[in-house]
């Protein structure tokens, strides 16, 4: 089922940002190597998934920001994490209302090369600092977040969804 002919309340702010602190909280938990792998990019899920779905409230600055936030708790190179995301969220904003007008799976298939374009790009900010390529197992993060797409989404329209009335009998 299309998500455009779901009626859904609007978000609160509140909700937001308790998506944001969860995936910001998952994202810096300490996995393992082979977890850090497979496990999705938390909060550039989340920023994709509200920039293709509230821009007004998500947009590049709260991308910059997280990725601000990210690339000091990581200690990582300043602004790799900021610019991936804004420039994901930016492809990701400009085409959001054509984008929410297909059905969950084609979703993922329009936010698995935008996952990848993070990816990328925070391999060419390290292979330009660093000189170290960390790896072609760094991009199954970005599959595997395409892939729990539709159930992340789905997930997070449970408290906008619209009760259903109760049928006159």
């Amino acid at each position: 089922m299309p998500v455009s002919s779901q009626l859904l309340k609007p978000v609160r702010l509140r909700f937001v940002l308790f998506t944001v602190v969860v995936a910001l909280g998952l994202a810096l938990i300490p996995w393992g190597p082979l977890m850090r792998a497979v496990l999705p990019d938390f909060i550039a899920l989340v920023l994709l998934y509200w920039a293709l779905n509230q821009p007004r409230h998500v947009g590049v600055g709260w991308a910059f920001w997280l990725g601000i936030i990210l690339d000091i708790a990581d200690g990582n190179v300043f602004g790799q994490h900021s610019l991936a995301y804004c420039f994901t969220t930016y492809l990701a904003t400009s085409r959001h209302r054509r984008v929410g007008m297909f059905p969950l799976w084609q979703q993922a298939l329009y936010v698995a090369p935008l996952l990848l374009a993070n990816q990328a790009i925070m391999v060419l900010v390290r292979l330009a600092i660093d000189r170290v390529f960390p790896g072609w197992t760094f991009f199954i993060g970005a599959l595997s977040g395409a892939v729990l797409w539709p159930l992340m989404s789905q997930i997070l329209q449970i408290p906008q969804r619209a009760e259903k009335p109760v049928e006159i009998q």
